[in-house]
C-alpha cells in the first residue's frame, strides 16, 4: 500500500499524492518508499519545536515581501507539474562514470575523472525514452520503448539494442514473432542478456547469439518476475532474477499462482465504441487475507549448462502451513547465494546462504530471527564485504533503558548462528543502507536523528572502529542558504563517490561528491526556486503533542499567508491522514501539494499527524497497533486534532475536516465513525480499505495475523469499517474510488456504499470508470470535486 504518506517498509497502501500507492516505502519498499511520491512537494520553512512555536519575525517579514506581491499558487501549477523538483537524472555505470540524458535528450557518459564526457547516443536514437542501460563492456545500449503498463512496477516493452561503436547497427530484440518482454537485464560481465517473455526466462550469452530458453512452464507460473502480490508488497520491483557477480550463474524466483484465487476487474471502455458494446474484464491472481498465497521457490542455473537447474529449498524451521515468503535475494560471492525467508505472518525469518557446486548445493542458516511484539522488516537484501565473509543489513537492536528496539546497521559473519554485531546505536532509525567502501571498510547509510525524527542525514560508519560521521550535516540549500535537513544519496559502485540530494526543507538541489570534497553542483532547480519566490505560499509550523503510552505525536501545519494569529479570524482546518503502520508524513522534505494550494488560495490550515504506529520513532511506538488496526492510530488522529483546536486560537473547531487515500481513506472513515465529540465536521475517503479480509494477504497479515478464530478473528472484526456505519449518521461524507483499482478493489467501496444506503445514511459518492488506484488521468476533476465538497463543508452559517 503506498501513497501520500511515506514508508520505511515494503508495504504499499496509499495516500494523497500524484502517484498513489498503499505503502512502505521500499522505502524501499524503499526503496520503499510507499518510499512514497506525490503531486509533490511543499515549501516548508519549519522549525523543530516541542511546543507551539511560530516562525521568527524576521522569517515572516521576508516571506511577506514575496507573499504580498506575488499571485497565489494555482491548482494548474500543481497539475502541470511546475512545482515538481527535478530528481537525479543519472545512473552510476562505474566507480567514476554516470549515464544521463541532457536537456536536449542526448545520452551522455559523464566522467568524474580526467576522461572527457562522451556523447553515446543522440536524441534521435532514443526518442522519448528514459529507460536505457549500457552493457557491462560499454559496447551496447539497451533502449526500452512501446510500454504497456500492467501494475505499479510491471510493464511490457520493446527493446532496441544499439551498437555504440556503430550506432547504425541495431537489433530489435525478439523471439520468433514476439517483440514484447516483461523484463530484459544485462549480465554483469560482457553483453549477455536475460529476459522474460510469456512468463518464461531466456538467456543470450551475447547480443548476437541465439536466445536459449531456461524455463518452460509460464502462464499462472511466473518465472523471473513477481506476481501481483510480490511485486506490490515484497520486491517493489518487476524483477525476480539475479546474476552472479561473474555472470556465470542465474538465480531466479518462481511464483506458482495456480491455486491463488482470481479477482475480476471490469473494463467499461470508451464511450461510443462498439468494441465495448459489452463490458470486458481483466483477471488477476490476488490473494486476500487468509486465502491461498502463491507458492514461491528459489532456483539457480549454470548458464553454461541450462539443463542443470537447482531448486534451493527454503529452511524447514519456519512455522508456516503454506509456502514461506521469499523476501530478498542477493549473491555473496560468485558461488554463494543469500536469501531471506519469512513465515506467512512475517514475524519469523531465516537468513540463509546456498553454496552452489557443480553437482548440488549446501544450505547454511546464518541467523534465525523472531519478533514477538510485531513484525520483521526484512525486504532488502544485505550488502557484503569484499570477500563475502560478512554481511551488513538493517536489524532491530534493543537500546536498553526502556527505549526498546530501533532499526540499526548490523553486521553478521557468514557462519551459522552468528551473533549480531550492531555498528550503530541510539534512539534513531536507520532507513537505508547505501553502500560499502571496501578500501576504507566503511558503510554508508541514511538515518534520522535522536533529537528529531523528521530530519534525515547521510552517514558513514567504520566497520573496524564503529566511528560514525555525518556527510550531509552542514550542507546549505542553494535557494535560501538554510540547512539541508532531509537528505538522500546514491553511491557509486565502489562507494567512492556519491550523488547527494538536499531534499528539503528548501527547494531541492543535487550535487556530486567524492569522499573528500564536492565535485560539481548537478541541478539546482532554479526554475522552481523562482516559482517559490514569486508565488504566494503558506508557511509551516511543526508541533508535538503527547499521546497515550508516553509517546509524542508529530504534527505539521501549513498555515495560510498573512495568518492572523490573534484569534479574531477563524480558519478552517483539513487533516490529511494516512496513519498506516510504519508510514510517516511529518519530515523536513520539500513538498508543494494540494494542501499547499488550499492553504495559499482557500485560507485552509492543512495538517498532518504522525501518531502511534507511525515509523521513524522505534519499535515501541511502531508496534502500538499490531494485530488491532483501526484503534490507536485512529484515536491519536482524533485526540491530537482536538489538542490543535484547543491550543491555537485561530483554528475553527466547528470547521475541521479529514481526508485520506488508501489506508488514509480507511482512516478517515474510521475517524468519522469514532468521533463522538464533533471534532470533525466532514470527511473524505479516496480508495479506502473498508474490510481487511478484502485486502491482500502479505500486507494485511504482516500487521494483523490471520482472520481465523484460532488467530485474530476478533482483531479483523473490530477493524472492520463496514460495521461502523452508525458513526457516520448526520455527518458529511464523500466516498471516491476508481473502478479499475487493482490494489484496493472497487468492491471495498461498493460494500461500504451498500451498508450506508441500507441504513439510510446520506453521503456523496464519486466513481471513476476504468481508473486505477492513483486516479492519474482524472486529477483535475478529482481536485475540483474535492474542493467543491470542502466549500460545502466549510460554509459558515449566518448567525440569527
Amino acid at each position: 500500500m503506498t501513497g501520500n504518506a511515506q514508508s520505511n517498509g515494503s508495504s504499499n497502501l496509499e495516500i494523497a499524492q500524484s502517484n498513489q500507492d498503499l505503502i512502505m516505502t521500499k522505502g524501499k519498499r524503499k526503496k520503499r518508499t510507499w518510499i512514497i511520491a506525490g503531486i509533490v512537494s511543499a515549501i516548508v520553512v519549519a522549525l523543530v519545536v516541542a511546543a507551539i512555536v511560530l516562525l521568527t519575525q524576521e522569517d515572516k517579514d521576508d516571506d511577506k515581501k514575496v507573499i504580498e506581491e506575488g499571485p497565489a499558487l494555482s491548482l494548474e501549477d500543481l497539475l502541470q507539474g511546475k512545482v515538481n523538483p527535478n530528481s537525479f537524472n543519472g545512473t552510476w555505470v562505474t566507480d567514476k562514470e554516470l549515464l544521463y540524458t541532457d536537456a536536449s535528450g542526448n545520452l551522455i557518459l559523464y566522467s568524474l575523472g580526467e576522461r572527457p564526457s562522451v556523447l553515446l547516443a543522440s536524441d534521435e536514437l532514443i526518442p522519448g525514452s528514459n529507460n536505457f542501460e549500457i552493457s557491462a563492456d560499454n559496447n551496447y545500449l539497451k533502449v526500452a520503448h512501446g510500454f504497456q503498463k500492467f501494475y505499479r512496477h510491471s510493464y511490457k516493452a520493446r527493446y532496441t539494442i544499439i551498437n555504440l561503436r556503430n550506432t547504425s547497427d541495431r537489433i530489435e530484440l525478439h523471439i520468433n514473432d514476439t517483440y514484447d518482454f516483461f523484463l530484459v537485464v544485462w549480465a554483469p560481465v560482457g553483453n549477455g542478456l536475460a529476459f522474460v517473455m510469456d512468463y518464461n526466462i531466456y538467456y543470450k550469452s551475447n547480443v548476437t547469439s541465439e536466445a536459449r530458453r531456461i524455463t518452460n512452464d509460464g502462464t499462472f507460473i511466473y518465472n523471473g518476475i513477481p506476481d501481483w502480490v510480490y511485486e506490490e508488497e515484497v520486491f517493489s520491483s518487476n524483477k525476480a532474477l539475479w546474476f552472479s557477480p561473474d555472470g556465470t550463474k542465474l538465480a531466479y524466483a518462481r511464483f506458482d499462482d495456480t491455486q491463488v484465487p482470481l479477482m475480476v476487474l471490469p473494463i467499461y471502455g470508451e464511450p461510443g465504441s462498439m468494441i465495448f458494446q459489452y463490458p470486458k474484464a481483466n483477471v488477476i491472481k490476488y490473494p486476500k487475507a487468509g486465502t491461498r498465497n502463491p507458492t514461491v521457490s528459489l532456483h539457480c542455473v549454470d548458464l553454461d549448462n541450462l539443463s542443470e537447474i537447482k531448486r534451493l529449498e527454503a529452511p524447514s524451521n519456519l512455522e508456516t502451513t503454506q509456502s514461506p515468503i521469499l523476501s530478498a535475494v542477493s549473491w555473496a560471492t560468485n558461488d554463494t547465494v543469500s536469501a531471506i525467508w519469512m513465515n506467512r505472518v512475517q514475524n519469523h525469518a531465516a537468513i540463509v546462504t546456498y553454496l552452489i557446486t557443480q553437482a548440488s548445493y549446501t544450505m547454511e542458516t546464518i541467523i534465525d530471527l523472531h519478533e514477538q511484539a510485531g513484525w520483521l522488516e526484512l525486504f532488502t537484501a544485505p550488502i557484503f564485504s569484499k570477500d563475502g565473509s560478512a554481511m551488513a543489513l538493517i536489524l532491530p537492536v534493543d537500546q536498553q533503558n526502556g527505549l526498546g528496539a530501533y532499526r540499526h546497521v548490523a553486521m553478521l559473519s557468514r557462519t551459522s548462528n552468528a551473533p549480531i554485531e550492531p555498528l550503530t546505536k541510539g534512539a534513531f532509525v536507520v532507513t537505508e543502507l547505501l553502500g560499502w567502501n571496501h578500501n576504507h571498510n566503511t558503510i554508508f547509510y541514511l538515518a534520522n536523528t535522536a533529537n528529531d525524527s523528521a530530519v534525515q542525514h547521510v552517514y558513514s560508519v567504520s566497520v573496524d572502529t564503529k566511528e560514525t560521521q555525518c556527510l550531509s550535516c552542514g550542507v546549505k540549500s542553494k535557494n535560501k542558504q538554510i540547512d539541508c535537513l532531509y537528505n538522500v544519496a546514491e553511491f557509486s559502485k565502489d562507494a567512492s563517490h556519491y550523488v547527494l540530494t538536499c531534499a528539503g526543507p528548501d527547494v531541492p538541489h543535487i550535487s556530486l561528491y567524492s569522499l573528500e570534497k564536492k565535485v560539481i553542483d548537478w541541478n539546482e532547480n532554479k526554475e522552481l526556486q523562482e516559482l517559490t519566490r514569486t508565488k504566494r505560499l503558506p508557511t509551516s509550523q511543526r508541533m508535538r503533542f503527547d499521546v497515550d503510552g508516553g509517546f509524542k505525536a508529530q504534527v505539521n501545519l501549513k498555515l495560510p499567508p498573512n495568518l492572523d494569529i490573534s484569534g479574531n479570524t477563524k480558519y478552517p482546518m483539513l487533516v490529511n491522514v494516512y496513519a498506516g503502520p510504519d508510514s510517516f508524513q511529518v519530515v523536513e522534505k520539500f513538498n508543494i501539494d494540494w494542501g499547499t494550494y488550499l492553504a495559499a488560495n482557500k485560507s485552509i490550515i492543512y495538517a498532518t499527524i504522525d501518531g502511534r504506529s507511525s515509523g521513524l520513532k522505534g519499535n515501541n511506538m511502531l508496534f502500538a497497533s499490531y494485530r488491532h488496526l483501526g484503534t490507536v492510530e485512529i484515536e491519536d488522529q482524533i485526540r491530537v486534532t482536538k489538542q490543535i483546536q484547543d491550543a491555537l486560537p485561530y483554528v475553527d473547531g466547528s470547521r475541521t475536516a479529514v481526508w485520506g487515500w488508501s489506508y488514509g481513506g480507511y482512516a478517515s472513515g474510521m475517524i468519522l465513525a469514532n468521533d463522538n465529540e464533533g471534532i470533525f465536521k466532514c470527511g473524505i475517503s479516496v480508495a479506502p480499505v473498508t474490510d481487511w479480509t478484502l485486502y491482500d494477504s502479505i500486507y494485511t497479515e504482516r500487521f494483523m495475523g490471520l482472520p481465523t478464530i484460532e488467530d485474530n478473528f476478533v482483531g479483523y472484526h473490530n477493524a472492520n469499517l463496514l460495521l461502523k456505519f452508525e458513526g457516520l449518521r448526520d455527518k458529511q461524507y464523500f466516498l471516491i474510488h476508481g473502478t479499475y483499482d487493482d490494489n484496493v478493489h472497487y468492491q471495498q467501496s461498493m460494500l461500504w456504499a451498500k451498508v450506508l444506503e441500507q441504513n439510510d445514511i446520506l453521503f456523496r459518492q464519486l466513481s471513476y470508470p476504468d481508473e486505477d488506484h492513483g486516479l492519474g488521468s482524472v486529477r483535475p476533476h478529482l481536485y475540483h470535486s474535492l474542493e467543491d465538497f470542502l466549500d460545502e463543508c466549510f460554509i459558515e452559517k449566518e448567525s440569527n
